[in-house]
């Protein structure tokens, strides 16, 4: 009894914490979110993983990125339509409009592909870069909860995945 008590105080303290954190629950909804005016430069992707969720961090600059969020049964490369293949059984597609991850003269500026092999984030790779659109593919091990929130100072997309 004093077990089951002691359990549902720590999941509720952790509960309360993402609240007091303004952090949003994690669902496997899609979730989206409109960008600011301007055009969003993505420059960097990176990828951590944690003891509950895995992580994955967009990184942009010059304008606030938008982002569309949710599950899909396979990523499309952009334009081609070429399947994108990723690691794991599921896949998080991640979409963002009026963006790009190349210079005004073409550099790009994306990683192609990260492979942290987090307990459920198996891959992230990018599936476009092309007329104002920035995607990228998540592969995971299992369909579970995320959650997307952005960050300023630099300005950020996070995208956490529960194991």
């Amino acid at each position: 009894m004093r077990k089951a008590a002691a359990v549902i105080g720590v999941a509720a303290f952790l509960g309360f914490a993402a609240d007091a954190l303004g952090l949003p629950p994690f669902t496997t909804a899609r979730k989206t979110s409109p960008g600011g005016a301007g055009q969003a430069e993505m420059f960097a992707v990176s990828t951590g993983c944690h003891a509950k969720f895995d992580r994955v961090v967009i990184r942009a600059r010059s304008a606030k990125p938008g982002y569309d969020v949710s599950y899909v049964r396979r990523i499309v490369a952009d334009p081609s339509g070429e399947p994108v293949r990723l690691r794991g059984a599921k896949r998080i597609s991640v979409v963002s409009h009026n963006a790009r991850g190349h210079t005004q003269g073409g550099t790009k500026l994306l990683p192609s592909t990260r492979t942290p092999l987090c307990p459920n984030l198996r891959q992230v790779k990018v599936a476009g870069d092309f007329e104002g659109v920035v995607s990228f593919g998540l592969g995971l091990r299992r369909k579970t909860g995320f959650r997307v929130f952005r960050l300023t100072g630099p300005t950020r997309i996070v995208i956490d995945v529960k194991h």
